[in-house]
């Protein structure tokens, strides 16, 4: 059982909390990327196993100093990151409750079986207290919206878990094989942080070259070099007016730059020929979209997204290209940036007439409500696009349109 005073190891042998404090501090800089925007730290396990090695006052201490080290040293969103650690420290004595007082373990998970089922409820109610708080807290400042609070959820949930039992198994190993085991214990946690983090370099090097490409193809045209840019920015304005979560508010506006990619398959003679193509040179520019979305299949970071580039020609009534779909079978990312690159294309000079005044651009996407368009989302489009400098009529108030379109 567990003492919630039991100061002992810092006082009268203070080597463990010098161990487990380097440990903890290093690992508050060991990043590893989960998607989402979210990123786990090595510390996450080192701090379980320290609580659960001598108890939660000490594992408070490694913590709160480990911690302090972290923010002296970053010196960025100071005041969020006190907060945090406030409700760390709670954190911390409610594990310890848990594990210690509720469930009776033992240091180091020293009762065998029974231990480890205790200290596996004990993670349980970290990962939750720590996730329900965080996103709480958040909410609170503004940073965050608290209905993000499932789609951020499930990274967290794959990850998690193996760093808790990872520092279970270190709190049982220091307890059994001394400094060195342990030590020795976190050299396949320092494998698994270089392994993500060559990925997450390779991914970050792999995305800046297709955005690179992308704006190659946009530039190749003097008329459309800002094209992709704008229904980007559009798509973004109207998944966020819908409700979409923030992860696929930013998912639509990087798939957006690159709807056009395909392009890169289209000889100049046809996609930079000033008057309008003849219908050989249509049926080859209509390949675009498959071309785009055969280019990004297999890449991770936009995996499952490709369906947005391949079908972003497809018409509501179903006379679009290239697979015919209609209606709802349009996936919604496909139909969003369908209604941008309209309204980017009416609203760009080219070289065969001028650009559409935005009076007459917004006319045009109300006509194809319904044929063209989406019926559900044209309200929303008319909003976004009319907030670039054009005033909405009385009849064309902001819209409300649920996640259901």
């Amino acid at each position: 059982m567990c003492a919630y005073a039991d100061w002992e190891p810092l006082f009268n042998n203070p080597l463990p909390f010098v161990f487990f404090l380097t440990l903890f501090t290093v690992g508050t800089f060991l990043h590893i990327d989960i998607g989402s925007s979210s990123v786990l730290t090595l510390n996450d396990a080192i701090g379980l196993a320290a609580l659960l090695a001598f108890g939660p006052a000490f594992g408070a201490a490694v913590f709160l100093v480990g911690m302090m080290i972290h923010i002296i040293y970053e010196r960025r969103v100071i005041f969020r990151r006190l907060v945090f650690l406030s409700i760390g420290i709670v954190e911390f004595f409610i594990v310890g409750l848990v594990y210690f007082e509720v469930l009776n373990g033992y240091k180091g998970l020293a009762g065998g079986p029974k231990d480890l089922l205790a200290a596996i409820v004990a993670g349980f109610v970290l990962w939750l207290f720590d996730r329900v708080s965080a996103f709480g807290i958040l909410a609170a400042m503004g940073v965050r919206a608290m209905t993000s609070f499932f789609n951020k959820l499930k990274p967290y949930a794959v990850s998690l878990p193996p760093l808790y039992i990872w520092g279970m198994i270190m709190s049982f190993v220091f307890h059994n094989g001394g400094y060195v085991f342990t030590a020795v214990l976190m050299v396949p946690l320092l494998v698994i942080y270089a392994f993500f983090r060559n990925q997450k370099v390779y991914q970050d090097t792999l995305r800046e070259t297709i955005f690179s490409l992308a704006k190659m193809i946009d530039a190749r045209d003097s008329y459309t070099a800002l094209h992709s840019e704008g229904v980007a920015e559009n798509s973004r304005k109207i998944a966020a007016k819908i409700g979409l979560s923030e992860e696929e508010v930013d998912g639509i506006y990087e798939i957006s730059l690159l709807h056009d990619i395909g392009k890169v398959g289209i000889h100049d003679a046809i996609l930079l020929k000033p008057g309008p193509l003849d219908d050989a040179e249509w049926e080859l520019m209509r390949e675009h979209p498959i071309i785009g979305a055969n280019l990004v299949k297999n890449l991770r970071f936009l995996a499952g997204s490709c369906d947005a580039i391949r079908h972003h020609h497809e018409r509501w009534d179903g006379k679009g290209y290239p697979d015919g779909l209609k209606g709802e079978e349009i996936p919604l990312w496909a139909r969003i940036i369908a209604l941008c690159d309209a309204w980017d294309a009416m609203r760009t000079d080219r070289p065969y007439r001028k650009a559409l005044p935005p009076e007459v651009a917004l006319g045009e996407i109300k006509k194809g409500s319904g044929t063209q368009f989406d019926p559900k989302l044209v309200p929303v489009a008319l909003f976004v696009f009319g907030s670039e400098g054009i005033e909405l009529k009385e009849n064309e108030e902001e819209p409300i349109i649920k996640k259901s379109v």
